[in-house]
Parts: C-alpha cells; structure tokens; sequence
C-alpha cells in the first residue's frame, strides 16, 4: 500500500511515531556526547581552560538530552491515548483498530543487562560498581 492509499489517521500516526523516533536516537547521540565530555572532563582535570569548555558542552548534552526525553515521552504518551481511544471503533472508512496483549517474558534479562551497563559505566568513571540488593 503506498503513501497515498494509506488513510491520514495512518500517515499522521507513522509521521508522529517517526519524529519521536528521531528524538529517542537524539537521546542516544546525546548521552554518548555528555559520556564522552565526562571522561574527557576527568582527564583534563590539570587544563582549566578546557575543563569549562567540556563543562559547556556537557551542559548542553545534559540539556539537550532532558528537552527530547522530555518530547519523546510526552508525545508517545499521547499517541497511546489517540490508539487507546481508537480500539474498537470503526471509522468512516471501515477501519477497526483490534486490541492486542503483550506478555512480558524473561524481564529478568533486561535487568542483568540494565546492572552489567551501568557497572560498566562506574569502570569507566573511575569508581567502583555498586552493590544491589
């Protein structure tokens, strides 16, 4: 089906969820950037001239990453409403959105990644990893 069958609730929706797509690769972008001028913060803790300079720009990673974790949020928020409220309605054109489950299964793994990553992040820091209980 091309772009110009699809009805405009589809298109508006794929446009929606394609811009917070770009925001959550923003997010990643900026994380890295605010990682990268952290380290870098620590290395040049002798040359104060450039610790203000990655001071600066890790500010604005920082910045950056909260405004579009801030619209990522937001907004798919609100395209799950727009879906919540559509489940089961028939619209002018004969199209039903169909509720569907999800099972969540072997969350276990998503947490052991979740510790592994952020033990990693405390090596590279500097520090040691943190105890869980």
């Amino acid at each position: 089906m091309s772009k110009e069958e699809q009805p405009l609730f589809i298109q508006e929706r794929l446009q929606a969820l394609h811009q917070i797509d770009n925001k959550l690769v923003s997010i990643l972008s900026h994380s890295s950037s605010a990682l990268t001028n952290l380290i870098q913060l620590k290395k040049s803790s002798s040359d104060k001239s450039k610790q203000d300079e990655f001071k600066s720009e890790f500010r604005t990673d920082i910045e950056n990453f909260y405004q579009d974790l801030q619209f990522s949020s937001v907004n798919l928020k609100k395209e799950i409403q727009i879906l919540d409220s559509r489940i089961g309605e028939t619209d002018s054109k004969d199209i039903t959105i169909l509720p569907i489950s999800i099972n969540k299964k072997a969350t276990f793994s998503g947490e052991e990644k979740l510790k592994s990553e952020l033990d990693t992040l405390q090596k590279l820091l500097g520090k040691e990893p943190e105890e869980s209980s």
